[in-house]
């Protein structure tokens, strides 16, 4: 039997948005700057996601006060190609169904902070939210971190409360917050057919239709 909810927080990249050629365009910019050599189109797609520090300091064996560096970097070079994104089909109607229901919505994101809200209300996200929160340039906030920042201000208990990602990093920053997870196929991370082996993960959706039918049942 489903359990009840009355809040779902969002990640946003490949959640809500597809925000790959913007982070593209930024990422290869700031690896420009730095001249680190350019890898090809798959790695670069790879930094579209997950945490910007994290993924510098792989891709390129950086230490971590460097790579939270470049990753600040980055950020800046973000402000100039951040709307060079598009809504994933049916995610206006889905938020707006779920905040006509009472739903407490609230986004959850790896991206840093400021940015994360500017494209928010570009979008036109930000207007069925009851709270955002991004990453912070300190590079201290993890994904646990942020989601118990949006469960704090929704003032809900973490049973209530699911969170909706598209990658693994999504689903461990749920287990360490000790929230359940539905994860969705179409973003960056997870694809149609996955078999993802959490307690916490409840469910998987291909699309946002099938994420409103699991939501609303």
């Amino acid at each position: 039997m489903k359990k009840h909810y009355n809040a779902v927080l969002f990640d946003l990249d490949g959640t809500l948005l597809d925000t790959t050629e913007g982070v593209v365009a930024a990422v290869r910019k700031t690896i420009l700057d730095n001249d680190f050599p350019m890898p090809d189109a798959v790695v670069l797609k790879s930094f579209v996601g997950p945490p910007m520090q994290k993924t510098m300091g792989e891709v390129f064996n950086l230490d971590k006060e460097i790579a939270l560096r470049v990753a600040n970097e980055f950020r800046e070079n973000y402000k100039s190609s951040l709307f060079q994104a598009k809504l994933y089909d049916g995610v206006s109607g889905l938020l707006q169904n779920l905040q006509k229901s009472g739903w407490k919505i609230a986004v959850a994101t790896n991206k840093s902070h400021q940015n994360a809200m500017n494209v928010l209300e570009r979008f036109g996200i930000l207007q069925y939210c009851d709270f955002a929160q991004g990453s912070d340039l300190a590079g201290k906030l993890s994904k646990k971190d942020i989601i118990e920042k949006c469960i704090r201000a929704l003032d809900c208990n973490k049973k209530d409360v699911v969170l909706i990602g598209d990658s693994i990093f999504d689903l461990q920053g749920a287990e360490q917050a000790e929230v359940d997870f539905v994860a969705v196929t179409y973003g960056f991370g997870f694809i149609p057919g996955d078999e993802i082996s959490s307690k916490r993960c409840v469910f998987v959706a291909d699309d946002t239709v099938e994420l409103m039918q699991w939501l609303t049942a």
